[in-house]
């Protein structure tokens, strides 16, 4: 049975009859001696179908009678030409764009996040929501070669921000900050009034967390500040969450947060946690040296950033805290501190120790802070068989005249101690010691007794 077929290139039509029967190889050759195509590579369309050559026959392949197909070709050498030619490096590829477009993807995605050399997102509530750099137009003068560009910037603040201490800090204490920004370093107008009172601005914070601007560079935008002194800028600016004065609250406050961060920043390390095959006291540009004596650290800080010698209030405040600080960290791990296991089950102390929970621990530190507000002691840490700081009285611990309870490595350092032990059912302390030069000192567990200075009024410290 023969079928009328009409073939078009380029305009062109021909029409041809073939046999239904024949395979579709009849079709391909027609077309190339029509058209004069045997040097190219023809493909042959019809109904907006490939027409495959050699599968079947014309009938098979849904051709009927009048059916119309449209012919394409390709010159050979055109093909070789094009698997040889190399591409054009200044033409995206599409390889290239797929990269592109994901990477926009995820910029642009509110689920994820930006990551710093920490490579720890933030938490998704308690966290600093922007960032953003100054560029050179901003600086009132041309930037030099050695002048880092606003991405560096950029990134020192995703450092900042993304931090494992200061995040951690920033869930404690339930803080977000809507921005997190580099003060210009020429042209900012709080800057230049300090500077007229002969002061340099590092940093500022705006209604309470609103945005927080830290200064980056150097005065010669050569470069950026030092990572730890940044770090206190930082730290100083978020005080500011909470108090705008620099009063005794503010920097007790700035205390805490210092303590706070080297501690947090010495259990990651001590964890062996490693960020981009570094640790996080190399990634933080702390020593050991600052872990080993965090007090020391904490009050040097503050003296730096005070400009003014320390009085002593705050060493004293942050001795409490720090003592406060390691009761609780203690409960987490369930071990014994200072003769009370918070937290876990009280153990390796002979017994004498009293457990109780962390939210136990917080209830009796608020009843004392308001029992010595109200000038008595808290009646739930008496009755709990506790100290006036919340530590159990235990073998090894003594109650000192200034209303702390110290631990037998301390007894050395305190002139009047009554001595107080957990089982001492209705004992009466034992008398303090007098020495022939008329100070007293105590009497130490191998009878010898240690001088002893005549000891200030005692202080309410807490």
């Amino acid at each position: 049975m023969s079928i009328d077929i009409s073939l078009v290139f380029k305009g062109r039509t021909e029409k041809l009859t073939v046999n239904a029967t024949d395979n579709t190889d009849t079709i391909f050759e027609l077309a190339r001696d029509t058209f004069d195509l045997h040097e190219q590579n023809i493909k042959i369309l019809a109904k907006g179908k490939q027409l495959a050559a050699g599968t079947g026959t014309i009938v098979g392949a849904s051709l009927v009678g009048g059916a119309k197909c449209m012919v394409m070709a390709t010159g050979k050498r055109d093909v070789e030409a094009v698997k040889v030619a190399r591409s054009d490096p200044t033409v995206r590829g599409f390889a290239s764009e797929d990269a592109e477009a994901k990477r926009h993807l995820e910029m642009t995605n509110p689920q994820s996040q930006e990551l710093s050399v920490w490579g720890v997102e933030q938490h998704a509530e308690y966290k600093f929501c922007r960032f953003e750099a100054c560029t050179w137009q901003s600086f009132g003068t041309r930037p030099s070669s050695t002048t880092p560009h606003a991405f560096e910037a950029r990134g020192l603040l995703l450092k900042l921000a993304q931090d494992p201490a200061v995040c951690r800090i920033m869930v404690e204490r339930e803080w977000t900050v809507g921005l997190l920004a580099e003060m210009d370093p020429i042209d900012d107008r709080l800057a230049e009034k300090k500077e007229q009172e002969g002061k340099c601005l590092l940093g500022y914070n705006s209604n309470h967390g609103a945005s927080i601007y830290v200064r980056l560079r150097t005065g010669d935008l050569s470069g950026f500040m030092t990572y730890p002194a940044l770090v206190d800028t930082l730290l100083h600016e978020l005080s500011h969450n909470m108090f705008g004065a620099h009063d005794d609250n503010f920097w007790h406050l700035f205390c805490q947060l210092k303590s706070d961060y080297l501690r947090h920043i010495g259990a990651i390390s001590a964890r062996g946690e490693l960020f981009g095959g570094k640790s996080a006291l190399q990634l933080a540009c702390v020593s050991s040296a600052e872990l080993h004596d965090v007090r020391a650290t904490v009050l040097a800080a503050l003296e730096r950033d005070r400009q003014v010698p320390t009085g002593p209030l705050q060493p004293r405040l942050l001795d409490e805290y720090l003592r406060a600080v390691d009761l609780m960290e203690g409960g987490a791990a369930g071990r014994i501190v200072g003769g009370v296991g918070v937290g876990g089950v009280g153990g390796g102390g002979g017994g004498g120790g009293v457990v109780i929970s962390q939210e136990e621990r917080r209830t009796l530190l608020a009843e004392r802070a308001s029992a010595r507000l109200a000038g008595s002691a808290a009646p739930s840490a008496v009755a709990a068989g506790l100290g006036p700081d919340g530590l159990a009285s235990s073998v090894g611990s003594v109650l000192c005249k200034c209303g702390r309870w110290h631990k037998a490595d301390a007894m050395r350092v305190c002139p009047y101690v009554k001595a107080a032990r957990p089982d001492a059912e209705g004992l009466a302390p034992e008398p303090l010691e007098e020495l022939a030069n008329g100070e007293t000192g105590v009497r130490m567990d191998d009878g010898e007794v240690e001088d002893g200075e005549e000891p200030p009024a005692p202080l309410d410290i807490s």
